[in-house]
């Protein structure tokens, strides 16, 4: 099957076509980046909802990461070993930093819930 018609099929099925280099460059350090926050999480929300929605989100996303990693961990072992070698220098890496955000993240919005439950939020405003 040509590319063009690989793209169409793709298309068809509503798969979205691969990122470019600096898409997926970006979206690589993106992953990564220890103290990014998500689009719309404030940490200074005087909101016990909001915290408990945060803490939601990155247990979900923690949970996901640690799926993806574990399917990882057991796949490369029946790895040639340069291959074995390739996605322990990368994507595992990658995978751990990225659940280690998470699980940061989550401890977080934990303790902020616990805060704001409690009432031992000042406003610093």
């Amino acid at each position: 099957m040509s590319d063009t018609m690989n793209k169409d099929a793709g298309a068809e099925r509503g798969a979205k076509p691969a990122p470019d280099h600096v898409e997926a460059q970006n979206a690589a350090l993106d992953a990564v980046e220890p103290e990014r926050l998500l689009d719309g999480e404030n940490e200074d929300t005087a909101y016990v909802d909001d915290a408990l929605h945060w803490s939601k989100v990155y247990a979900e996303l923690l949970d996901f990461k640690r799926k993806l990693l574990d399917v990882a961990e057991r796949g490369v072992t029946s790895m040639d070993a340069e291959a074995e070698s390739e996605v322990k220098d990368t994507d595992l890496k990658v995978l751990k930093a990225e659940a280690a955000r998470f699980e940061r993240r989550l401890d977080f919005w934990k303790t902020r819930t616990d805060q704001l439950s409690a009432g031992t939020v000042t406003d610093s405003a």
